[in-house]
């Protein structure tokens, strides 16, 4: 996989940047870390392995853009 995250944004969704100008989002219950995280826990991220991830240091928690797409995936087909 070659498209790295480059930022993050809170708002109703966690807003997941990547530097191929694309937007993904996903839900705060994601995981039940970042479901029960403050917002100031949730702001508090750091970029891991050049952005093939994230680290949100106050909660101990990691997540991947190889674990959002397939979130994506799976919760979209579903959907429909």
């Amino acid at each position: 996989m070659n498209t790295l995250i480059t930022k993050l944004e809170f708002n109703d969704r966690i807003y997941v940047y990547l530097d191929s100008k694309d937007v993904l989002t996903i839900p705060y219950d994601y995981t039940s870390k970042i479901k029960t995280a403050s917002a100031e826990a949730l702001k508090n991220y750091r970029l891991i392995g050049n952005g093939v991830g994230v680290h949100f240091e106050d909660i101990d928690e990691d997540i991947s853009l190889r674990g959002i797409i397939s979130y994506k995936i799976l919760h979209e087909l579903q959907a429909s």
